[in-house]
């Protein structure tokens, strides 16, 4: 039996109008008659006629509407049940790197899994290579590095922009603006982490200005963020750090910004898959939410 038939001549008999079910249905009146009398020809009754009060149920019609509620919701009920069954297994495993892991991405999977409450979500901190190659042996199915993939088995796309900022205890006397070559006369701890790159843009920017990172006082080097924000908490040193992990310090004034000029250590974030032929329907649909929506979603 055509159910969406079977729709329509229940409007039909609950309005008491074609006409305003087809304005309704945005369909014209000849195409939504013509359905009516399919389903006339499928059950081999008349199911309705026209009075002086509109369109009227036939006696069959009258049977048929009784029992057609039952049989829609038994039939959306079984819909919803096989979908359940598709994707109730359904686990989408994402590497990144530490920060983002740590800060941003679970308030993006919290509105990826608002879009699809089926999915279920594995993070994983990893870095770049790491994680490419757990892509590539099926280990995760997505994942987000700092640096462009070289491998044609893999599809990707640039999502956003990592924001590097240098930080200071709030107290510190460090002035709010300083110039590049300011940074040898300040105590500095350096975060320097495998799955990020602060310390090689750093030194990559440092020769633009004929200077060397051995010319800044670093007063030691940390492989994580929480050690590297403990330092600045403690007046040990500023530091470059994700911006995205020390907000709420910001914003607590508990540390400050310092704006350096001429020095900007922003890098790309990629998402990676593998290609779209090897992807399942759940992973396309959650790498094509992060690329529809890019850095805005992230917290």
């Amino acid at each position: 039996m055509n159910l969406s038939a079977l729709e329509y001549f229940r409007e039909v008999v609950e309005t008491k109008s074609i006409s305003k079910v087809a304005m309704n249905r945005h369909i014209s009146q000849s195409a939504l008659s013509q359905n009516i009398h399919k389903l006339e020809d499928e059950v081999g009754y008349q199911l309705l006629e026209r009075s002086n009060k509109g369109v009227e149920p036939t006696e069959a019609g009258r049977i048929l509407f009784t029992y057609s509620g039952t049989m829609l919701r038994i039939y959306k009920k079984m819909q919803e049940e096989l979908e359940t069954l598709t994707h109730s297994t359904e686990n989408i495993r994402i590497n990144g790197y530490l920060s983002l892991v740590d800060y941003s991405l679970p308030c993006v999977l919290y509105k990826v899994k608002k879009k699809y409450p089926k999915y279920t979500f594995e993070m994983h901190a990893k870095g770049n290579m790491e994680s490419i190659t757990d892509l590539i042996n099926e280990l995760t199915d997505l994942c987000f590095v700092t640096e462009e993939p070289c491998d044609n088995r893999l599809e990707y796309e640039r999502i956003g922009k990592e924001k590097i900022v240098l930080v200071a205890n709030y107290n510190s006397r460090i002035p709010d603006k300083i110039d590049v070559r300011d940074l040898q006369k300040y105590e500095m701890v350096l975060l320097d982490d495998n799955a990020l790159t602060i310390s090689t843009f750093l030194k990559h920017k440092l020769k633009n200005f004929n200077m060397s990172i051995d010319q800044i006082p670093i007063m030691f080097k940390v492989d994580s963020i929480p050690a590297a924000k403990s330092s600045v908490s403690n007046n040990l040193g500023i530091c470059f750090l994700p911006y995205m992990s020390v907000k709420k310090e910001i914003y607590e004034k508990r540390f400050k910004l310092i704006e350096v000029d001429n020095c900007v250590l922003d890098y790309n974030i990629f998402l990676v898959s593998r290609s779209k032929a090897e992807r399942d329907r759940p992973t396309t649909d959650v790498y094509h939410y992060f690329v529809d929506n890019g850095e805005k979603d992230f917290c």
